[in-house]
């Protein structure tokens, strides 16, 4: 079977087929315009992102008959097998956890990484997939828009970062921007004509978000996504190129027109960056370094398998490090994916989870050699293994989600890849 083959039919008519003797019910079109709507409700509530998860899993259950073979193709990859052990390890370290309930939550809280699976049958129409979730950026980031001009508030604060998360919304623009800038070299000048303000108006929301997290994200992606592209698909460093510069230009032409709000925001990430430099570290970073010396003092207790899963807030609530803030215990993570599960998996639970992350980008650049249109997606998930480093990303599905999704259109087979 090759890198881009799921399917357990020799040809496109023995699958419709297949497809039509199991009655499927719904079949490809509505799969995928639920999908649609699930990425677009996904960006603006969690109350939205709920009703668009159900129904996506709904279709999921009704299509089950015709699915279940597909399944069971990707569950053969071997990025797939690894992350359904680093899950299983997970839920087998609830059994020494001091807090079992906050294990089987955290646990629970892994459910949104169905989105693989509900969206890897939807191969065929990779870049519609793509386009929903550009559009769901552009529905973000016109909530982001009514908060910075026309003062729309939430409980009383602007919507400038959305109305869920600020790290979410940073992320979302961030890969969004990845992908708008691989459009505009791409496709002609008509996709450039589309892409480049697009580009322009994912860097306003980014900034808007104010999220540094996402910001040593962009900053990855931009060296990481470039290099791969320039490396590992002939022909394509020219563009690469011309990509990478056109990012730097968007982001000089956003600092120039942003205004005195953000020009503050901009100078006070470098006034931070300075004091890293000098050693004076800044107060967030403070905090997190704190949090994270706090979670390592607890995991030394356990080093192999760790204190469990949701076991963070009981084995280091009687850790004290010096802070000038006493707030750090009622955190119920370090904010780090990384600390996180070094602290609650120990060193099996993290191992599991680095192994599967390189098979996952060994698989994601075997792609992109064969269909350099993969760079965008696969930008995304570099944004989101490196923002990962600040916030705990497997235990909400606000920040889940979006992983979930640029993981599947990263590593999903080609469309015009026969089927064996």
């Amino acid at each position: 079977m090759t890198v881009a083959s799921i399917h357990p039919w020799d040809t496109e008519e023995g699958w419709r087929n297949d497809a039509r003797a199991t009655r499927d019910f719904l079949g490809e079109g509505p799969h995928l315009l639920v999908a649609s709507f699930a990425m677009a409700m996904e960006s603006i509530s969690t109350a939205t992102a709920s009703v668009g998860f159900a129904s996506l899993c709904a279709v999921g259950i009704l299509r089950a008959g015709v699915l279940w073979p597909i399944w069971c193709s990707m569950w053969r990859e071997a990025w797939v097998k690894l992350l359904l052990v680093w899950i299983a390890w997970s839920a087998l370290s609830i059994a020494w956890s001091p807090d079992p309930i906050t294990g089987l939550d955290r646990l629970w809280n892994l459910k949104f990484l169905l989105w693989i699976p509900l969206l890897w049958p939807l191969h065929r129409h990779w870049a519609w997939l793509l386009g929903s979730f550009l559009f769901a950026t552009l529905v973000l980031q016109g909530i982001q828009a009514s908060g910075v001009f026309f003062d729309v508030r939430k409980k009383g604060m602007l919507v400038m970062a959305g109305m869920r998360h600020p790290t979410m919304a940073g992320m979302w623009d961030a890969i969004a921007l990845s992908c708008w800038l691989f459009l505009s070299v791409v496709s002609g000048w008509r996709m450039a004509l589309l892409s480049l303000p697009m580009a322009v108006l994912c860097a306003f929301g980014f900034f808007w978000a104010g999220q540094r997290a996402a910001l040593v994200g962009l900053l990855a992606e931009i060296a990481v996504a470039n290099t791969l592209l320039a490396v590992v698909a002939a022909g394509w460093v020219k563009r690469a190129l011309i990509r990478g510069t056109i990012g730097l230009a968007i982001l000089l032409v956003v600092y120039s027109a942003s205004g005195e709000q953000l020009v503050t925001k901009i100078n006070q990430a470098a006034k931070e960056a300075s004091q890293s430099l000098s050693g004076d570290t800044p107060v967030i970073m403070e905090a997190r370094m704190a949090m994270w010396t706090m979670s390592l003092e607890a995991w030394r207790a356990s080093p192999v398998v760790g204190r469990g899963l949701g076991g963070y807030a009981d084995a280091t609530k009687s850790i004290v490090v010096p802070f000038k803030d006493a707030t750090l215990h009622e955190f119920t993570t370090p904010h780090s994916t990384y600390v996180t599960i070094l602290t609650e998996c120990g060193l099996v639970g993290l191992g599991l989870f680095v192994l599967w992350a390189i098979v996952f980008f060994g698989r994601a650049i075997a792609m992109l050699r064969d269909d350099p249109v993969r760079i965008g997606a696969i930008g995304g998930a570099i944004v989101w293994f490196t923002a990962a480093a600040f916030d705990s990303f497997n235990t909400r599905g606000v920040f889940l989600t979006v992983g979930a999704i640029m993981i599947a259109l990263s590593v999903m087979p080609h469309r015009e890849t026969r089927l064996r």
